[in-house]
């Protein structure tokens, strides 16, 4: 078995995921984006009576940061640290109610799956050679690979720490390598199942040829509830802080949170992020996700709540078509080994960057759609110029709107 299933965001990929984790019988590595993603999958393998060992740090999932030994035992001495205990006889998946029981999350987490065959790691042990080398044993060990956000394996590369394993697919001054094909060539001979909401069929060749996988595609469904407006807005490097451009962006998230009460805005970077929150101070704005209460999350694409995590909202708002620096050389060096490979570097290095972020933030808002009206406002003409790469459910739905008026 060799797939990649696209499908998208609510569809039940992770679960889909577990439940072949659950029931192949035998050892399963699944590679998960952040730790929450990997609670989160330790409850779908829960309700499918199976257990997972979560091979994450402590700096993820101690609740103080500790990284080591040694800071656990100084937070405890110093009476930071409340955890007393290592383990008690009941499933819990939330750190900080496992921490509220005065449980070490990660003694307790690491405990509950010690003897499980299915293993929990985070994406990050494939993007650096070294930990990609302290995993090949693991690797070659399992029956079944599991990969969820699979997308990522393009967007992100291999961190080159020693010789770089390839003339082809790596750049020696840059340290960075492509990390699709090598992966590829690790991977090859297993059974491998991948899922990503974002590998539209105009990216998917790539993922195929590489990993010789069967595309699977559940993009048929239309969303009633799910109301697009596009904004031929030109949101630019150097547009996107003019005071007309800054006064039709407000006029534009005034009227969604007027009528939908929480929402999240995605802005293209972190500097973006704090200076829209000067220019709405007078919202109740936030850079945390918060239940139950009406604020506006503003954050940013590819920012660690974009991806995989749940969130209360009922609009999202995309702010410029999230494209790559143009000025990054790593990047123009990607797409120009990609074009050597005969996979068009601005196509894949490029666009499908600008589509997965996109794609990945909508996801936000998409839960609950079967319950009420949920509305994404993308704020950038060419969301419309490149509708066709991005998902049937947005495309078949997006309208074309007038920038509102900010008199």
């Amino acid at each position: 078995m060799r797939v990649l299933l696209y499908a998208p965001p609510g569809y039940g990929k992770s679960r889909l995921l577990a439940k072949l984790a659950a029931e192949s019988g035998g050892r399963v590595a699944v590679f998960v984006r952040s730790h929450l993603e990997a609670l989160q999958l330790m409850k779908y393998l829960d309700k499918y009576g199976a257990t997972a060992s979560l091979m994450f740090g402590r700096s993820a999932l101690c609740v103080h940061g500790a990284r080591t030994l040694g800071d656990c035992l100084a937070l405890r001495e110093r009476g930071i640290c409340k955890a007393k205990y290592k383990y008690i006889n009941k499933k819990i998946y939330d750190l900080n109610k496992i921490y509220e029981m005065s449980i070490c999350p990660y003694e307790y987490l690491h405990s509950i799956g010690r003897q499980s065959k299915i293993s929990i790691m985070p994406m990050s042990y494939l993007e650096s050679q070294f930990y990609m080398s302290s995993i090949l044993d693991l690797i070659n060990d399992v029956d079944l690979v599991l990969i969820d956000e699979a997308h990522n394996l393009l967007l992100n590369d291999l961190i080159v720490e020693r010789d770089a394993p390839s003339a082809v697919y790596c750049d020696g001054r840059a340290r960075r390598c492509l990390l699709l094909p090598i992966l590829a060539d690790i991977l090859r001979g297993k059974h491998l199942a991948a899922a990503s909401a974002s590998i539209t069929p105009p990216f998917s060749d790539i993922f195929i040829n590489f990993l010789n996988l069967k595309f699977i595609d559940k993009d048929n469904i239309i969303y009633e509830n799910l109301i697009i407006d596009i904004y031929k807005i030109p949101i630019r490097y150097y547009t996107r802080k003019k005071a007309e451009v800054i006064r039709t962006i407000k006029a534009i998230i005034d009227s969604a949170f007027r009528e939908y009460k929480r929402l999240a805005v995605f802005l293209p970077n972190k500097e973006l992020v704090e200076y829209f929150k000067r220019k709405l101070s007078e919202y109740p704005v936030t850079d945390t996700p918060l239940t139950g209460v009406d604020s506006i999350l503003l954050t940013y694409y590819r920012s660690p709540i974009s991806e995989g995590v749940n969130l209360d909202l009922d609009a999202v708002l995309l702010i410029g078509f999230p494209l790559p620096d143009i000025r990054d050389p790593w990047v123009r060096e990607k797409a120009r080994m990609l074009d050597k490979l005969g996979y068009g570097g601005w196509k894949y290095a490029y666009l499908f960057a600008a589509v997965s972020g996109a794609v990945q933030a909508i996801g936000r808002v998409m839960r609950g759609l079967e319950d009420r009206a949920k509305y994404v406002a993308a704020v950038d003409d060419r969301f419309w110029r490149y509708r066709a790469y991005m998902p049937r459910w947005f495309y078949k739905s997006a309208v074309l709107r007038d920038a509102p008026s900010n008199d």
